[in-house]
């Protein structure tokens, strides 16, 4: 117990600093408050890990003597099996309780203190939404405590508590495997294109057993459908979650708001996740989702879509994947989309843009890097190319850790793992990205959008003063419902029977709705940056 309360005070210390410091902009405070914090976290974490082995020991002990008693008639041993038991599984829930409630509590107080006496990150932060953003970065950040598999277990668990909005109708659906056969031969000449094989992959994307297992998907529409639903309307949505978290039921809140601002029914995919399904399998399967919408067999129990009257979109790395399905759809030939949505997407993944740490305080991202762990942040990164840097970056990129899930270093410079890299949107179909102007890929968005300016087809920005990373999800920030009505209106524009888009709209939106244009130099420098680790060897060194 004594150890349990020195961990819990060192971690509430730690917390504190770290609350302090960020509400000081102390750089320094709130990292050495955010190392004490890990550093007792860690043996927290140790500990725990402890007790639950010996509790499991424990509870399995006396079930088995509590078994053994009733077969044999020893009343007494039963009772004791049944005794010890309950003493363990009561043990392990106080140690629960203990680990994971407790220590939040430092975070609340440190929170509520910076809150109250240094002001929120952000000016329009209310208190709610800095307790709210204080959580969700300890849980983000927390999930580096734990193994790969753990975290993807723990996502799995939320789907089980996804709750269905009282006014959307829900029902699972089925890909045939044949879709993604027909698939296979797209993606297939995709990569013959960039060169690339299995043996540069590092898998066979052919051959994953996971694969076997048909795509699965999940339709939401409106119960109640108003004068904005139109019949044949639909929205393929790809859910965000770094390629290896996350699923159609974690993301229902977007597919339920879709439907009823956009009025339309949407489609949401299970694809494969990484590790075990790295790039191409998410793209794959996105492109077996597009063409079962648009060509279904007879028992799919919806008509064939007109591509005109779909929208691909999707969120963090559903909408990096968004913008890969939309260049693979047009080097394959096939008929595009309507138009395509992102909010923050996830374009970047070689995170070469100045926000991926400017933001790092005001947005719940991992600070450490993207590839679980962080042992491959930039930070660290930058000690690694310190007493190299007349080496040429492709070589010193593949001495490297792995900084990804979804692909190896060597395949982080292809286009359709990170589309920022996309050079000519010749062929594609109108555009619309929402970032928040306080979120560490912010920049990523600007200067895609930046870099195509003159393209043949319509743009549209939205840049929100003061949102982080996918804010939509905060439905009760005035930003985040200003901007699910933007993204509805887009989907029912663009869509057959719409209105229809400006040429180019780059804006950037304050917390009461009021736009203003988005300035020239957004992003300084960003043309030498991009399509480089961190920027590139010059701006590692400078960390």
């Amino acid at each position: 117990m004594a150890e349990k309360i020195n961990n819990a005070f060192h971690s509430a210390k730690g917390g504190a600093k770290e609350s302090l410091g960020r509400g000081l902009g102390n750089e320094q405070m709130a990292a050495e408050g955010a190392a004490e914090k890990a550093q007792a976290q860690t043996r927290s974490n140790v500990n725990q890990a402890q007790q639950q082995v010996h509790g499991t020991a424990d509870n399995l002990a006396g079930r088995t003597k509590a078994t053994v008693g009733a077969a044999t008639g020893n009343k007494s041993m039963e009772a004791q099996g049944h005794m010890q038991s309950a003493t363990a599984m009561s043990q392990n829930r106080a140690s629960l309780i203990w680990n994971y409630m407790v220590p939040k509590a430092p975070l609340l107080i440190g929170t509520t203190l910076s809150h109250y006496t240094y002001g929120p990150p952000k000016p329009s932060w209310s208190y709610k939404f800095n307790i709210t953003m204080a959580m969700a970065r300890a849980f983000a950040r927390h999930l580096d405590d734990f193994p790969l598999k753990h975290s993807q277990a723990l996502s799995r668990l939320n789907d089980k508590y996804a709750p269905i909005h009282p006014r959307a109708t829900t029902s699972e659906s089925t890909v045939p495997n044949s879709y993604r056969d027909k698939a296979a031969t797209y993606v297939d000449g995709l990569l013959s294109q960039q060169k690339l094989d299995s043996e540069k992959l590092g898998w066979d994307w052919k051959h994953d057993p996971r694969a076997e297992k048909p795509l699965t998907g999940e339709w939401t529409e409106p119960t109640d459908k108003d004068e904005n639903f139109a019949e044949g309307r639909t929205v393929l949505y790809l859910h965000g979650g770094g390629y290896f978290l996350c699923s159609v039921k974690t993301h229902r809140w977007a597919s339920w708001s879709m439907a009823r601002l956009g009025g339309a029914k949407v489609f949401s995919v299970d694809y494969r996740l990484a590790p075990d399904s790295p790039f191409p399998a998410a793209i794959h399967d996105a492109l077996a989702a597009y063409l079962f919408l648009l060509d279904p067999p007879t028992d799919a129990g919806f008509a064939a879509v007109d591509p005109k009257n779909i929208v691909i979109m999707g969120d963090s790395a559903g909408g990096g994947l968004t913008f890969a399905t939309m260049l693979a759809i047009r080097d394959s030939g096939l008929p595009m989309p309507a138009g395509i949505i992102g909010w923050s997407p996830w374009i970047d993944l070689m995170h070469s843009m100045p926000s991926v740490l400017d933001n790092a305080l005001s947005d719940y991202l991992p600070s450490e890097g993207f590839t679980h762990g962080g042992q491959s942040s930039l930070k660290k990164l930058a000690k690694l190319v310190a007493d190299v840097q007349d080496e040429d970056e492709e070589a010193l990129l593949q001495k490297f850790p792995a900084m990804q899930h979804y692909a190896h270093n060597g395949l982080l410079n292809c286009k359709y793992v990170s589309p920022i890299l996309e050079d000519n949107l010749e062929g594609t179909c109108p555009i619309m990205i929402i970032a928040g102007d306080a979120e560490m890929l912010r920049d990523e968005s600007i200067v895609f959008v930046k870099r195509h300016e003159n393209a043949p087809t319509n743009l549209l920005l939205r840049v929100y003063d003061d949102m982080p990373h996918v804010f939509q999800m905060f439905g009760f920030l005035p930003s985040a419902k200003h901007s699910l009505r933007e993204s509805g209106n887009f989907i029912r524009n663009v869509t057959l029977g719409g209105a229809g888009l400006p040429n180019k709209s780059l804006e950037r939106i304050d917390v009461r709705g009021e736009r203003r244009p988005l300035e020239e130099e957004a992003v300084a420098g960003w043309k030498e940056r991009v399509g480089k680790v961190g920027g590139g060897l010059k701006y590692l060194a400078r960390l």
